[in-house]
C-alpha cells in the first residue's frame, strides 16, 4: 500500500513542473525550451504511471523506491526553481510593458509637440526630430539626422552651439535663445530649453525650441511704438515752444529793445512797460499748459482719481459722450510716475473711442482690491477683435501706447474680443 501512495505522490508531484512549464509559456519570450521541459516531465509522469499500472496487475513488478524518492526531491527542486522563474519572468514582462508604454507615451509627446524637439549627441549631431521640426524646418527626418544643430544655426548663432552644449554639459540644463533657418532660409526666432537625458541607454541632449518668432515681432512693433511716441512727443514739444513761446519771447524783445532807447515818451514807455507784463504773463501761461501737457499738475498736487474727475468732467462737457467714472478704495496716493502711467493709458483709451467706436457711453472703474490696482474699461462702440487688429497693418498707434504704458509698470492687461458689441480692456498691477 505504501508502494502504490508513493509512485501516485510521485505521478502528483511530476505534474506540477509540467503546469508550470505550460504557464510559463505566457510570460517566456523564449517558448521553445519551456515546451521541451514540459514534455521532458510529461513523459516521465507516463513512466510512472505504467510503472504504477504493471505493479498493480503483476505481482512479481520490481519497484526501486528509491529512484521515486529521487524523482520526487529533483521534482521538488524542479517546482522551486520553476516558481521562482515564473515570478522573475513575470515581473520582466510587467517592466517591459511598463517601458513599452513609457516609450508609446514618449513617442506620442514627441511626435505631437506643437514645438520643434531635438534629441542630439554633445558633439551638436542630431540623432532624433519630431515631425514638428521637420515641418518647420522644411528638412524630411532623414536629411536632419544627417545634419549638426550649426547646419541649421542663422551665421549669428553658429558659434555659440559649442559654448551653449558646454553650458548643458556642465549644469545638466541650459534655456537660451537661438535662431534656425529653414530650408528656404526664412529665420525662425527660438526660445531653446535643453537638458541632459537617457536616450537608448546614452547620455543625450533633450532640447525643446519654441517658436518666439511672433513674440519678437511683438515686441519690435511695441519697441517702435514707444521710439515713435518720443519722437511725435518732441515734434510737439518743439512745435508748441516755437509756434507758442516763440513769437511771445521775440515780441518781448522788440519791447524790451524799445524800452531801452531814450527817444520814447514817459506814457508810451509805460504802455510798453504794460504789454510787456501781458506778453510774459502769456508765456507764463503757456508754460504751464506745456509742462501740464507733459505731466498733468492736477496729478502731482491732487492724485489719479482728482485728475481722471477733471479729464472726464471735461470731456463730458463738449456733450459728444456720457462717462461714468468711479473709485473705490483708492484712498491713498501712489508714487507719482505710476499714476501718471494710468492716466495716460486712460486718455489714450478714451481718444481711442471717440476717434473710432462711434460709442455713446463710456464706464471707467479704478479700485484697489486685494493689494492689486485694477482698472476696468468699457464702451458701447462698433468694438473690435484685437488679435485681428493688432496684427494688421490697421493697428494704429493708440493702441501700441497703450500695451507699452501697461508693460513699463509690470502689469497684467486684457482686451476684450467684443467685434461689434462694444470694447473692453482691463488691467491689474501688484501694489508693491
Amino acid at each position: 500500500m505504501n508502494t502504490i501512495l508513493l509512485i501516485a505522490f510521485s505521478v502528483a508531484i511530476q505534474l506540477v513542473p509540467v503546469v508550470l512549464s505550460i504557464r510559463l509559456l505566457r510570460v517566456a519570450r523564449s517558448r521553445k525550451s519551456w515546451v521541451i521541459m514540459a514534455v521532458a516531465f510529461f513523459l516521465m509522469t507516463l513512466k510512472r504511471v505504467s510503472d504504477l499500472f504493471f505493479y498493480l496487475l503483476e505481482n512479481n513488478y520490481k519497484i526501486h523506491l528509491q529512484n521515486y524518492v529521487f524523482d520526487i526531491i529533483i521534482s521538488i527542486f524542479f517546482i522551486i526553481a520553476l516558481v521562482s522563474i515564473e515570478r522573475i519572468l513575470s515581473l520582466l514582462r510587467h517592466s517591459q510593458e511598463e517601458l513599452l508604454g513609457s516609450e508609446k507615451r514618449f513617442k506620442t509627446i514627441f511626435d505631437t509637440s506643437s514645438d520643434e524637439v531635438f534629441i542630439a549627441d554633445f558633439e551638436g549631431n542630431i540623432i532624433e526630430v519630431n515631425n514638428e521640426a521637420c515641418r518647420k524646418l522644411g528638412y524630411t527626418r532623414e536629411e536632419l539626422v544627417e545634419m549638426n544643430f550649426q547646419d541649421i544655426k542663422t551665421p549669428k548663432y553658429i558659434n555659440l552651439v559649442k559654448p551653449n552644449i558646454e553650458i548643458i554639459k556642465k549644469n545638466g540644463k541650459h534655456i537660451y535663445e537661438s535662431e534656425h533657418w529653414t530650408k528656404d532660409k526664412k529665420i525662425i526666432f527660438l526660445e531653446m530649453s535643453s537638458r541632459v537625458v537617457d536616450y537608448e541607454g546614452e547620455q543625450r541632449i533633450l532640447t525643446i525650441a519654441h517658436d518666439i518668432t511672433e513674440r519678437r515681432e511683438f515686441e519690435r512693433k511695441i519697441l517702435k511704438a514707444n521710439l515713435d511716441t518720443e519722437e511725435r512727443e518732441r515734434k510737439r514739444f518743439a512745435k508748441e515752444m516755437h509756434d507758442g513761446l516763440g513769437p511771445l519771447l521775440s515780441t518781448i524783445k522788440l519791447y524790451a529793445n524799445e524800452l531801452a532807447s531814450d527817444e520814447i515818451e514817459k506814457d508810451e514807455k509805460e504802455k510798453f512797460i504794460k504789454y510787456t507784463n501781458e506778453l510774459i504773463d502769456e508765456a507764463i501761461s503757456n508754460i504751464r499748459t506745456i509742462s501740464d501737457n507733459l505731466t498733468p499738475r492736477v496729478i502731482s498736487d491732487y492724485g489719479l482719481v482728482k485728475a481722471m474727475e477733471s479729464l472726464t468732467k471735461k470731456i463730458q462737457a463738449t456733450g459728444k459722450i456720457k462717462i461714468d467714472f468711479r473709485s473705490e478704495n483708492y484712498t491713498t496716493r501712489l508714487d507719482s510716475g505710476f499714476e501718471i502711467v494710468l492716466f495716460r493709458i486712460t486718455e489714450e483709451l478714451i481718444n481711442n473711442t471717440l476717434k473710432h467706436a462711434n460709442a455713446l457711453n463710456i464706464v471707467i472703474r479704478l479700485c484697489i482690491e486685494n493689494n492689486f490696482l485694477k482698472l476696468d474699461y468699457t464702451d458701447d462702440g462698433s468694438g473690435f477683435v484685437f488679435d485681428d487688429v493688432f496684427m494688421s497693418s490697421k493697428a494704429g498707434m493708440g493702441l501700441k501706447n497703450i500695451i507699452s504704458r501697461v508693460k513699463s509698470v509690470n502689469a497684467n492687461y486684457l482686451f476684450g474680443n467684443n467685434d461689434g458689441k462694444g470694447f473692453s480692456f482691463k488691467a491689474d498691477v501688484e501694489i508693491k
